[in-house]
């Protein structure tokens, strides 16, 4: 009799389980599947994911391009943001008349093939003293740097270079693109749309002309933004930038020229003059959110 019993339940719970698996996949079989990012009820924090570099967050993306018959080759590790890069490039566009002439000399050392650079501090108020310092410790806790030795007496920093190309790359100018793409996604999100976004990202228009974009994107299926970052020389490329909004089918507001050493007269002054919406770090955010 036990031995029937014992067979019976472990009948019976196997049919509960079987059950259960059964209703499972209908219900998942009933769930649409969506391949872009749902929009969701509070703001979402991107700064520490891979999921932007996954196939599927692009779609949108490829979809709008591909209906302007332009071709393009996405670069995904360009928005995983699981490193250190986005952190660094905050630090640096949040306060960057002050640590300005430290990726100045970062990248001069870097151009002459020095091993590292030292930071002067003793011209130096207190709390920019202490700025300095901090920043250059993120650099070597994050290891932007692989080696940093103060010394006090000399009111010195001694910054030994990482030989890594795209640690390189993002003291001479990619810093501002990381900058650019995260406050592109805190917009995104403050939005609470779906979107999909992209950097470094390569286009061949109609006409076989190659272009590179540094950030793009698409909100909600139909709102194109392009963020183009520059750190150096821009003004011999205005024409280059009016052009290219010309041929991507956007309006001025959607074409965004942010510049790093551009003061909020001339991005003012320049937006009124030529057909192209000119921006600081510190304003980007802002005028992204007047769209």
């Amino acid at each position: 009799m036990n031995q029937l019993l014992e067979k019976y339940f472990a009948l019976h719970r196997s049919y509960q389980r079987l059950q259960n698996e059964q209703k499972q996949d209908a219900q998942k079989a009933a769930s649409p599947t969506r391949s872009e990012p749902l929009p969701t009820n509070e703001p979402r924090d991107f700064s520490n994911t891979a999921a932007l570099s996954e196939a599927s967050q692009a779609q949108a993306l490829l979809r709008w391009f591909e209906h302007k018959r332009i071709k393009v080759e996405l670069n995904p590790n360009a928005v995983d943001t699981t490193g250190f890069f986005d952190e660094i490039a905050h630090a640096i566009a949040t306060d960057y008349a002050t640590l300005r002439p430290i990726i100045q000399q970062i990248c001069h050392a870097y151009r002459e093939n020095y091993i590292g650079t030292t930071i002067h501090l003793a011209n130096r108020n207190a709390d920019e003293l202490h700025r300095v310092t901090q920043f250059c410790r993120q650099l070597h806790e994050f290891a932007f740097i692989s080696r940093l030795v103060q010394q006090k007496s000399e009111k010195t920093l001694r910054l030994i270079l990482q030989p890594s190309p795209p640690i390189r790359q993002f003291f001479s100018g990619i810093w501002l693109e990381w900058y650019a793409l995260m406050q592109a996604l805190s917009f995104a999100s403050q939005r609470q749309l779906p979107f999909s976004c992209a950097r470094n990202l390569k286009i061949t228009l109609p006409n076989a002309e190659v272009h590179e974009l540094d950030v793009f994107l698409l909100l909600d299926d139909k709102t194109p933004i392009c963020i183009e970052c520059k750190t150096g020389e821009y003004h011999s490329q205005i024409e280059k930038y009016r052009l290219l909004k010309k041929s991507l089918g956007l309006q001025k507001a959607q074409f965004l020229l942010c510049v790093a050493d551009i003061s909020d007269e001339h991005a003012q002054g320049f937006t009124s003059i030529y057909d192209l919406t000119f921006t600081n770090p510190k304003h980007l955010l802002t005028y992204l959110q007047r769209l």
